[in-house]
């Protein structure tokens, strides 16, 4: 069973996926807003993924193409959990500049959306 991570953007969207064994969140890709829903339906595919976990923050739950996209990705029938995103992209910078990135606004969709499950997960043992 997989966990997947999404950073939702309108033009760009990150996924991260982590088993349930490991619950270590590792990077899987970057996809355009535009195609992220056939990207979760084509992993939720392959993969065993049991639920999906959406960054969000107080001014994401107020937009409308947020929430359009929050409904189309329930129709997978796959359960959501939102996570708040609050500085994930600080966190993202931060640890792409650490790992040596040259083009660390290129990476940081895919690497915010592992912030956001590896927080989720981390969360998640914690309870």
């Amino acid at each position: 069973m997989y966990y997947l991570g999404i950073d939702w953007g309108q033009s760009k969207c990150g996924l991260a996926i982590a088993d349930e064994e490991n619950r270590i969140a590792s990077v899987y890709k970057q996809v355009l807003a535009a195609d992220v829903y056939q990207a979760v339906f084509d992993l939720s595919q392959r993969e065993k993924i049991n639920k999906i976990i959406v960054g969000f923050n107080e001014k994401l739950l107020q937009r409308k193409l947020f929430n359009l996209f929050l409904e189309e990705i329930k129709k997978n029938g796959i359960p959501i959990e939102l996570e708040n995103e609050d500085f994930s992209t600080q966190v993202a910078h931060r640890n792409l500049i650490d790992a040596e990135q040259k083009k660390i606004f290129q990476g940081d969709d895919i690497e915010s959306s592992r912030v956001i499950l590896q927080s989720w997960l981390d969360r998640e043992g914690n309870e």
